[in-house]
C-alpha cells in the first residue's frame, strides 16, 4: 500500500485535501497529518512515506526548504496558493505542483502521475552519457556515486570519470539495485561495493571515502544508522 504525508498550516485545507485524496486515490494510506514545517521534518524522517503533499508556505520550515531534507524515495507534490512558487517546486524534482484550492479532476491528473512514478521498471544495467560527440557506456556496477544537480544526476565512476545525466537522482534511483546503491543523503547515492572506508571525524560526522573519487562525501544524520557498528 503506498503511504502519504499532508503537511499544512491551515487544518481545513489540511481536512479537504485528505478527503479529495481519499475519493481520487482510496488505496492510499495517510500515515500522518502535519500542521507545521518542523512537525512535518519529524515525521518525514520518522515514517518515510512514499509521497509527501507539502504547504509551501508553512510556520518553522516551508515546503521548499522541506523538500531536500525528506528522504530521496518520497515523491514531493507541492501544493499553495502562491503560483509564482511553480518553477521553484519543479527545481525540487516534485511530482506535481497543485494549486489552491484544489479540485477533483486536477487532484486525479496528479494522482495518475504519482502511480505512474512508482510503475515497476526494469533493473537498470548500463548508463548512457554524452560528452560532446562521444557517448559513454557505463556499467552500474563501476559507478562509484551519483549526485543529485536539480533535474540531473552527476554520475562519478571508480575510473576516475565525471558525467552528467540529464536524468533526475530520483528516475535512476528507482532503476537501480537498492542493496548496492546506498543513499547517505538526500541528494546523494554511493555504490557499497566502491566504498574504500569510512570516517568518522572529531566532530562526530560521517564521511564516505569512495575508490576513484578524490573527494569524501558526507553521511547525513538521517542516514547514519546504515553504518553502525562499522
Amino acid at each position: 500500500m503506498t503511504t502519504a504525508l499532508l503537511a499544512d498550516d491551515e487544518p481545513q485545507l489540511l481536512e479537504e485535501l485528505q478527503q479529495l485524496l481519499a475519493q481520487a486515490w482510496p488505496e492510499l494510506e495517510v500515515v500522518a497529518l502535519a500542521r507545521n514545517g518542523t512537525e512535518a521534518r519529524r515525521l518525514l524522517d520518522e515514517l518515510r512515506p512514499d509521497v509527501a503533499f507539502l504547504d509551501i508556505r508553512m510556520p518553522g520550515i516551508d515546503g521548499l526548504a522541506l523538500a531536500p531534507l525528506a528522504p530521496a524515495r518520497t515523491r514531493l507534490v507541492f501544493v499553495t496558493a502562491h503560483a509564482e512558487h511553480a518553477l521553484a517546486a519543479f527545481e525540487h524534482a516534485a511530482v506535481d505542483y497543485l494549486h489552491k484550492p484544489v479540485t477533483p479532476a486536477r487532484l486525479a491528473a496528479t494522482v495518475q502521475r504519482l502511480q505512474a512514478a512508482a510503475a515497476p521498471r526494469a533493473e537498470l544495467r548500463f548508463l548512457q552519457a554524452w560528452t560532446g560527440n562521444t557517448m559513454k557506456l557505463l556499467d552500474v556496477g563501476q559507478l562509484a556515486a551519483l549526485r543529485s544537480e536539480l533535474r540531473h544526476t552527476r554520475v562519478l565512476s571508480q575510473g576516475g570519470e565525471n558525467l552528467l545525466l540529464r536524468t533526475s537522482l530520483g528516475e535512476l534511483m528507482e532503476q537501480l539495485d537498492p542493496q548496492l546503491f546506498w543513499q547517505i543523503h538526500r541528494g546523494s547515492v554511493v555504490n557499497a561495493g566502491a566504498i574504500e572506508r569510512i570516517e568518522r571525524r572529531d566532530d562526530g560526522e560521517l564521511w564516505v571515502h569512495l575508490r576513484g573519487v578524490a573527494q569524501a562525501l558526507p553521511v547525513s544524520r538521517a542516514h547514519r544508522g546504515r553504518f553502525r557498528g562499522m
